[in-house]
């Protein structure tokens, strides 16, 4: 596919100088990426020694955390019986471009969800006017207390169809870093409002994209993209401001994170030791922490890592008003086997896939009992990649296991980022597959769509190559489809600024799917 990669937000980082919260001191903007992960993708923020506080290393671009391509290391190839999808995350132009006009424009009031269309999740399902089941707690799993903190006793929001969209941490980057809390609900209520124009009821955003947090927490670091110092407090929780927006305007708040991404090269020795993951760096104890390529990553081979994970859920329900929790598909980084050979030369497994396959599901299904035991009426879903072989032979997912098994998830939201058309992932092939795969237990089926690549050319979808550009409602028909299936939960799109703040040379094309897929989701 052919679109540039520029630096996301050069021109707005230009045009103005963004001054950290409280401290007087210029945030650092970098035209050369700071860091890259294993698919050359952009990647940043981690956090610093509390006592040491540094300017921002440069605020990454784009670098999503969705990707369909085979995520291998440099030595692997893809399954030969598969064309790869292209990676969203390769689509790094993030423009100023106004947002599109007319056709969603945002909505001047704030509608309240009448009783009909809003489903608090229960122990027993509930049912839409087709029949399908939204999003629930496994009816046969008891979650069992690790840790202390207070079962949280709000009612969590959810909605029979989800209508949804993610909004990553470079999304959130141009209304939050640098920026008052009365900017920041200002910026993020713009946001909301464009969505509730477009008949989106759930948002999915990002609030642990590395080895931090955009909100107070005792188990990570303030991320940079609060006030473009690592490690600062911005003075008021960014998180708390998103949650009441959303809620204010009866939208279902999905907090999304990435467990085991962490920090970048230059960034991990000034962790603080105050952090688990400042005392692993700086100890090298048992790999805990282990470095792919330029980036630092939490290995699950260890209960000691999975546990950290499993509290900062706990803290997240326990503590905020969450109606979910949310990961994508970032597991294991590698296939070599030295990132977890300690680990597992210390095991019993003779098999080092099963070994990393158990690992994965150990997490998973900790942060499940993570999210029920401290908020039964809050959803905990997974969005994995749409190739189901990719996720279990190359990032270790278990998703065929998490999908018929209770106790891992209430919903999967696979990236379907596949045209019709594709020669290796045909949509139609792989929405079915995964509805299969659910078929029975009860769980929610929410493919994730690929806004990204309208208008563009999929150079990996073999004889789909340009389907995106000629066919002009692939989206709505991708919509249409996925509300067949048997486990139908809704859609996600990938992402806000692919539909508010298009690329110019897209703009038009994008405008046109709009045009079509909007009558969807605001019926």
């Amino acid at each position: 596919m052919s679109v540039k990669k520029k630096v996301a937000f050069t021109a707005f980082a230009a045009a103005v100088l963004l001054i950290a919260s409280g401290c007087g001191k210029a945030l650092v903007l970098e035209n050369e990426p700071s860091g890259t992960d294993r698919n050359d993708n952009i990647i940043s923020g981690a956090p610093v020694s509390k006592t040491v506080i540094k300017p921002a290393e440069g605020i990454p671009e784009q670098t999503g955390s969705h990707k369909t391509a085979a995520t291998t290391a440099k030595t692997e190839v893809p399954a030969t019986d598969e064309i790869p999808a292209s990676s969203a995350e390769d689509f790094s132009d993030i423009t100023d471009n106004d947002v599109p006009e007319d056709t969603y424009q945002p909505a001047s009031t704030y509608d309240t969800k009448s009783p009909e269309t809003v489903a608090t999740t229960t122990a027993a399902a509930t049912t839409t006017k087709s029949g399908t089941s939204t999003p629930k707690p496994d009816n046969n799993y008891t979650p069992t207390r690790t840790d202390d903190l207070p079962v949280n006793n709000y009612t969590a929001l959810n909605y029979n169809e989800v209508k949804g969209v993610w909004i990553s941490y470079f999304e959130l980057y141009p209304i939050l870093t640098g920026k008052s809390s009365s900017q920041f609900r200002s910026g993020i209520g713009e946001y909301y409002d464009n969505c509730l124009s477009l008949g989106i009821n759930t948002v999915y955003v990002h609030v642990r994209p590395f080895g931090d947090a955009i909100y107070k927490s005792d188990y990570f670091p303030w991320s940079k993209y609060c006030t473009g110092y690592i490690g600062e407090d911005p003075g008021y929780d960014p998180l708390k401001v998103m949650i009441d927006e959303a809620h204010a305007r009866g939208i279902s708040f999905q907090a999304w994170i990435n467990p085991l991404r962490c920090y970048q090269e230059d960034d991990a020795p000034n962790v603080s030791t105050t952090y688990k993951t400042g005392q692993w760096y700086d100890t090298k104890d048992g790999d805990y922490i282990v470095k792919v390529n330029s980036y630092w990553w939490l290995n699950p081979a260890y209960k000691e890592v999975t546990d950290l994970i499993a509290d900062g859920v706990a803290e997240l329900v326990s503590k905020y008003d969450v109606d979910g929790v949310h990961i994508d598909d970032y597991f294991y980084p590698t296939t070599e086997a030295y990132f977890d050979s300690i680990a597992f030369n210390a095991s019993s497994y003779s098999s080092l896939s099963q070994f990393r396959l158990d690992n994965c599901s150990r997490m998973v299904s900790g942060m499940y009992n993570a999210v029920k035991s401290h908020n039964p009426t809050a959803l905990f879903g997974v969005s994995a990649q749409g190739n189901v072989t990719n996720n279990e032979t190359q990032l270790y997912a278990d998703v065929e296991k998490w999908s018929k098994e209770d106790g891992y998830v209430d919903y999967m939201a696979p990236q379907i980022y596949y045209g019709f058309d594709n020669g290796g992932q045909p949509f139609e092939q792989v929405v079915e597959q995964w509805d299969k795969m659910l078929a029975g237990t009860g769980k929610s089926l929410i493919p994730g769509l690929a806004v990204y690549k309208i208008g563009t050319e999929d150079e990996w979808a073999g004889s789909g190559r340009y389907e995106w550009q000629n066919d002009k409602e692939i989206i709505k028909r991708q919509i249409i489809k996925s509300q067949e299936t048997s486990n139908y939960g809704g859609v996600i799109l990938y992402s806000y600024q692919f539909i508010f703040e298009p690329d110019s040379d897209v703009k038009q094309a994008v405008n046109k799917e709009i045009t079509a897929f909007k009558p969807l989701l605001t019926q």
